[in-house]
This record gives structure tokens, sequence and C-alpha cells, in this order.
């Protein structure tokens, strides 16, 4: 009688402990974004490698060839490692004409919409902490406008232009628990010769390289 007891309390037990595992739910953390939102604002310096921007260089100008850019973005998560994002990109290049015996820089301005896929390779191994890196490409389009005429034997720039563009970059990003976290991200982006509002002459596209510092919320 006492051993059936025994056993009938070990048996019921088990079946407690065995109820109690199936119901407790698993660890989320907070480091997980798949099925999620989020926005983001950056801004930074960036150069432009065009026709004729090697002026800058050689006539001591080298620092005015570098201007500031900003960005924004909304993307969306499909799962803790991919993600998918729409950017909206403005920056006041610097280009230079033809030298002719002198230095002739200008600025425009160049308004991007670009489609990126990024990967998380913290996601991708399974390791759930708050510093992700992560690399990205995407397509776009770009409209610069705006161009300055300086003197010059002969006007070449043309605007407005919208032309299409080819980016690669990687992002360092640090999240909060909360969904809040900053980033910095370097990028480098190609566009077909027309960009600057300059004739295709010598280099065949022109690349911005772009270091940003931004801020990202998780909805």
């Amino acid at each position: 009688m006492n051993r059936r007891i025994v056993l009938l309390a070990a048996a019921l037990l088990f079946s407690l402990t065995c109820i109690a595992g199936n119901t407790r739910k698993s660890r989320v953390s907070p480091f997980q974004y798949g099925n999620r939102w989020y926005i983001s604002l950056q801004a930074g310096p960036m150069v432009t490698f065009g026709d004729n921007t090697g002026s800058f260089t050689s006539e001591g100008h080298g620092w005015e060839q570098f201007t500031w850019q900003a960005a924004a973005a909304i993307g969306y998560n499909f799962t803790d490692a991919f993600d998918v994002r729409l950017s909206a990109n403005y920056g006041h290049n610097a280009g230079a004409l033809p030298p002719f015996g002198g230095f002739y820089p200008y600025h425009y301005n160049a308004f991007g919409l670009f489609a990126d896929a990024a990967l998380n390779f913290n996601a991708l191994g399974e390791l759930n902490v708050p510093l992700a890196p992560k690399l990205y490409a995407g397509l776009g389009l770009a409209y610069g406008n705006a161009y300055e005429s300086p003197e010059h034997p002969y006007q070449l720039t043309e605007g407005p232009n919208l032309v299409p563009g080819i980016r690669f970059g990687c992002i360092l990003e640090y999240d909060y628990p909360g969904g809040f976290g900053w980033f910095f991200d370097f990028a480098a982006e190609g566009y077909t010769d027309w960009y600057d509002g300059l004739e295709p002459d010598g280099l065949p596209i022109d690349i911005n390289l772009k270091l940003s510092f931004g801020l990202v919320y998780h909805l």
C-alpha cells in the first residue's frame, strides 16, 4: 500500500514537472528584432570622386572636397538577421570643372533614394548582444541640381540630372534594451557619370564615400 502511494506521488510530481516545463516561456532577448519596424537618422562627412576632382588636391584645396551629408530611413526586420530599408539622402557635393590653367570648383545639391538589404552577423550566429556588425547593399536613384557656374572658358555643368546608383556599406550598431540605439555607417556609392553634372571624361563613374553617425529606434 505504502509502495503504491509512493509510486502515485512520484508519478504526480513527474507530471506536474512536465506540465510546468512545457508551459514555461522561453526567454526572448531584447536584441532580437524579427518582424519589427525601425526608423533612423544619420549625418556625417562625405567626399566625392568624379571628373576633375583631383584638382582640389593639386591646387592645395583638398579639404574643400569634403562636405556634409544626411539621411533618414525606415526599415523592416523580416528576421533577426535580415532587414530591408528605404533611405532618403541629401548632400551638398563638391565638384570641379576642367583646369584649363586654373582651379574652378563648384557645389551642387544631390538627393538620393536607395533600397538596401542588410545582414546582421550577430543574429546569423545566434549571438544576441548589444553591439552588432552589419553589411548592406542597395540600388537607387540620385537627382542633382543647383549646379554652380563659376567663371570658366566652357560652361560644362548640366542640370538637373537623374541617374541610377549602387552602394555597399557596413554598420556597427549598439542597441539598448528599450529599442533605442546608435551606429556608425560607412558607405561607398557609385553613380553613372552625369551625377556631377559633367560630361563623361576620365573616371567612368562618380563615387561618394560617406561616414555617418546615426540614431535608430526599433518600434
